[in-house]
């Protein structure tokens, strides 16, 4: 037989265990807005001069607009890449992503497009 304190214990625990299952759930959009973020950073690398000396922090926006999810370093983001004289410059970039964050439409550095999907 159960007696009420050990009921009590029993709902406690349950009730923790949910609250930290919840804390760790994240949703769907926001994991599309990681993987957009992660695979333009990718990108930009890949495009760029000296991947070494690329320097890509975290973006400081990334939207939804539209079907597409935008990830935009302006001047003064930290994003720097090594120009045609070999240096390191302060660099702009934005990677248009679909809404499920995996798969690039179009990837534009220095106002230049330098990637873009045949359905674009």
């Amino acid at each position: 037989m159960r007696t009420p304190k050990t009921l009590v214990t029993a709902a406690f625990i349950l009730a923790v265990g949910t609250l930290l299952a919840s804390c760790g759930s994240v949703s769907p959009e926001q994991r599309a807005f990681r993987e957009a973020s992660k695979n333009c950073q990718q990108w930009i690398k890949e495009s760029a001069k000296n991947p070494s000396s690329a320097k890509i922090p975290d973006p400081r926006a990334v939207r939804r607009a539209g079907e597409q999810i935008v990830v935009q370093w302006d001047h003064g983001d930290g994003l720097t890449l090594m120009n045609g004289f070999g240096a390191n410059v302060d660099s702009t970039a934005r990677c248009l992503m679909t809404l499920d964050g995996h798969f690039l439409k179009e990837l534009v550095i220095n106002d230049e497009v330098i990637r873009r999907s045949p359905a674009n």
